[in-house]
């Protein structure tokens, strides 16, 4: 694992209000799908034909077509899954596999893709049930649990459908299932450590009035949209929302300035989510794309860095790098847009001019005992949760003999095992578990005093917790606030800002 030395002055990108992103058109009658760390795109282009073409797209190489009609999700791989115009497909590098009666709509980084199969219905073939199922190895394992329905005396009107939009690398898969010929959904999760051989033993998330779960990230955060019914006083609309899924917390996010609806189509490994929201503007309702910051609780209007002739309308996919891409128009047209993550540009002051210098005053002469004495570091133990940054103030720890500790000194000697650490100018180091790891972990370090001696190697030993996974169906509810957790943010612009600073990338 690395170490990354970070100024402190990166740190004012850890506010929502701070956020910075280059735009990048991505062509007419793009519609994109998702976005893989390593920012592949992939989705649909020729969107005003039929069939539409499932496209893949990279700095590197541009927009290249694919087979298929839909590309609809990516690993950092490169593994692409996607639809054809009679069922699904999958892309790995130059492997290209197809079937019939399959919808492929999510993928892990394992290369385990979630979709659906299309069942049988011998007497009303338009009402088809639409099994979940899973590709793992190359074989869809399908849990055939649709059922059909009669209506009066008329057989199999109604159908089940249940389609799975995303997959975890922990296999936990998420969706919605509905009833063909009825109104209303529901979303729905399946645990890969229950057997599925009923209906029954699909998890039903409590989301208001039904709805559906668009993904699920490896913290077990889902996202996607609330039903909607409007008989209930006041009205329910549908909204946007992430459900912490092992702490059983449900949070409805904001939606922006005068709008009532929202979704929620993609999150990150920092549980930032992106959709769409209504908003309104010049007294009219229309839709733009957000993002909304686990951390700050914050929705951000993307606009915000829409250039002359665009209107960001959806935002469908972001990586863990923060780049986002979705749907738009440029002059009225259809395009397709990616925003790059990028470091504020913010003009630095002028400093103010020196006043003259004081006299200098004759040193006083240092006791023979504190003469080229190494200064002391401790070693230090901590906690910290799973899946969660933590801030450790080494310098808080150590005693320079009687010369200060620099603080700009910190130097990490053997680097975290199971996780990441970043290094800020004011001391601090802050340290990252791997996403899914508890137990111990361990970093050395060392530091200088004023006058450049350097200090013995001293160790942080880390006890990453174990995560509490509970499963109900009695959520709590919170309004658009999200769980505050500053650090988290932090976490994601330092090790972003670095990554970009390293690689050389714009930006």
């Amino acid at each position: 694992m690395k170490t990354i030395f970070i100024s402190t002055a990166l740190l004012v990108a850890a506010s929502s209000s701070a956020l910075a992103y280059e735009l990048i058109d991505l062509g007419a009658n793009v519609e994109p799908k998702a976005i893989n760390n390593v920012a592949v795109v992939v989705g649909s282009s020729n969107t005003n034909q039929y069939p539409a073409t499932a496209f893949r797209w990279s700095s590197g190489n541009g927009l290249e077509l694919i087979g298929g009609t839909s590309a609809n999700a990516v690993n950092d791989n490169g593994m692409i899954a996607g639809s054809t115009i009679t069922g699904a497909f999958t892309l790995d590098i130059n492997s290209y596999r197809s079937w019939n009666d399959y919808g492929a709509l999510g993928i892990n980084q394992w290369g385990t893709v979630a979709g659906y199969n299309i069942g049988k219905n011998p007497v009303q073939p338009v009402s088809l049930p639409y099994n979940p199922a899973i590709l793992n190895s190359k074989k869809w394992n399908v849990f055939d649990i649709a059922g059909t329905y009669s209506r009066g005396t008329q057989e199999g009107v109604y159908a089940d459908r249940f389609i799975l939009n995303g997959i975890n690398t922990g296999g936990y898969s998420v969706g919605y299932k509905y009833r063909y010929g009825l109104a209303g959904s529901a979303a729905i999760l399946i645990d890969p450590n229950v057997m599925i051989n009923d209906k029954t033993d699909v998890i039903y998330l409590t989301t208001p009035a039904g709805g559906r779960a668009a993904d699920i990230n490896d913290n077990n955060m889902i996202i996607g949209t609330t039903g909607s019914n409007s008989s209930t006083a006041p009205v329910t609309y549908s909204r946007a929302y992430i459900l912490d899924y092992n702490m059983n917390l449900l949070t409805i996010l904001p939606v922006l300035k005068g709008g009532l609806r929202s979704n929620a189509y993609d999150i990150n490994a920092y549980n930032q989510v992106v959709g769409s929201s209504e908003i309104l503007v010049d007294s009219s309702i229309t839709n733009h794309a957000f993002l909304w910051n686990y951390a700050d609780g914050v929705n951000v209007d993307l606009n915000d860095w829409a250039t002359n002739g665009w209107v960001l309308t959806a935002a469908t996919a972001i990586n863990d790098n923060g780049d986002i891409v979705g749907s738009g128009t440029l002059n009225g047209a259809a395009h397709g847009f990616l925003l790059t993550f990028t470091l504020p540009n913010e003009p630095i002051p002028a400093p103010a001019p020196a006043p003259a210098p004081a006299p200098i005053p004759e040193p006083e002469p240092v006791p023979a005992s504190l003469q080229d004495q190494q200064p002391i570091a401790n070693d230090i133990n901590v906690d910290v949760e799973f899946d969660s940054a933590l801030s450790i103030s080494i310098l808080a720890n150590d005693t320079g003999n009687g010369d200060a500790i620099n603080a700009a000194s910190i130097e990490i000697v053997k680097s975290p095992s199971h996780g990441q650490s970043a290094i800020i100018s004011n001391g601090t180091v802050v340290y990252m578990p791997d996403t899914g790891y508890s137990g111990l972990d361990n970093f050395t370090y060392t530091v200088k005093d004023k006058n450049d001696a350097l200090s013995n190697v001293a160790s942080v030993n880390i006890s990453v917790n174990k995560k509490n996974v509970i499963a109900s169906n009695d959520l709590p509810v919170s309004e658009g606030s999200g769980a505050l957790n500053p650090l988290m943010l932090m976490w994601l612009m330092i090790m972003l800002s670095a990554y970009r600073l390293q690689a050389g990338i714009r930006g």
